[in-house]
């Protein structure tokens, strides 16, 4: 059984390819006008996973803002369906292979139905923890794209919709602006101590925040090591077996400051789940923007773990 707390699964897949590749990827429509569609998610693992039927079976999808669609070898020999490209994928452990790239003909989720959805095909199952949680797939950021996305982490929903005027944003008060790579992965800027970083906001990373460790020297910053990988590739490989946890003294993601913060050293800067599910979320990829409405005291829960003075004194210090 793979416990929360340990699983972070990043999965950051680096497309290099042609402008014909970045077409299919993103090509595809959902199949009617005037849409709103509500389906529940199963958040055990801290990752969103929803039911999708692809040729009339029902699969388990990881929802990954950080990766393009992806289905697995089985789901692409059932379709018999011919390649429509082909591409290099780097995965989050900078380990790369070639990949067919496919359109998928049909995607349902819930009653929506997608057409002509461009994805890669990776076999999820051979990697131990995608095996464990039971994923077939993912629905990727190329996909989500096409509509507005509201993520409700409290009641496990997810809202699918064309019409942003669907939503209250005028209770949602922060916004964050993006911009986006070709297969539509959102990027936030943010800073450091000052120190200005890049952050992948990434459904498909459970944990809160990640900077990247060469950004700055944090050689005086107090923290601890833990021991563990905190994450795997598509190929199913773990990063190193220790990560630095620290204290900075400011943080700033888009125009939102979070103040002092407890991060996570790595080799990128990420932005999770352990960050989204203290709001209700919408993803807004026609404008750029990511819309929030807090829903629990952040502000609180960071005190009370900064006041931790002893857990820190029990950990070696650095």
């Amino acid at each position: 059984m793979i416990m929360k707390k340990l699983v972070y699964l990043i999965l950051i897949l680096t497309i290099i390819g042609c402008n014909s590749l970045s077409k299919t990827l993103n090509g595809g429509k959902v199949a009617k006008d005037d849409y709103m569609e509500t389906i529940k998610f199963n958040y055990d693992y801290n990752f969103a996973l929803i039911d999708v039927v692809i040729n009339q079976k029902t699969y388990t999808f990881l929802v990954d803002t950080g990766a393009p669609t992806v289905i697995s070898n089985q789901i692409y020999k059932d379709l018999n369906i011919n390649p429509a490209n082909s591409t290099n994928v780097t995965d989050s452990q900078g380990q790369s292979n070639n990949q067919e790239v496919v359109i998928i003909p049909e995607v349902r989720i819930g009653n929506l139905i997608y057409n002509d959805i461009g994805a890669i095909v990776a076999d999820l199952r051979d990697v131990f923890e995608f095996n464990c949680m039971g994923i077939d797939g993912i629905i990727g950021a190329n996909q989500m794209a096409k509509s507005f996305w509201k993520f409700d982490y409290q009641n496990h929903e997810i809202t699918i919709t064309d019409q942003l005027a669907n939503f209250d944003i005028t209770s949602y008060e922060d916004r964050l602006n993006f911009f986006t790579s070709n297969q539509k992965t959102p990027y936030v800027v943010g800073y450091v101590n000052g120190v200005s970083t890049t952050y992948t906001f990434d459904t498909g990373f459970a944990g809160h925040l990640d900077v990247d460790s060469d950004i700055a020297d944090f050689d005086d910053a107090i923290g601890f090591v833990k021991y563990g990988s905190s994450s795997v590739g598509l190929y199913d490989v773990k990063d190193s077996i220790s990560t630095r946890t620290i204290k900075i003294d400011s943080l700033r993601i888009g125009d939102i400051d979070m103040g002092q913060q407890i991060v996570e050293l790595d080799h990128g800067s990420l932005i999770g789940n352990d960050f989204m599910n203290k709001h209700d979320m919408i993803m807004d990829w026609s404008s750029n923007l990511i819309y929030l409405k807090k829903k629990k005291n952040m502000k609180k829960e960071r005190k009370v773990f900064l006041d931790s003075k002893q857990d820190l004194k029990k950990t070696k210090l650095l």
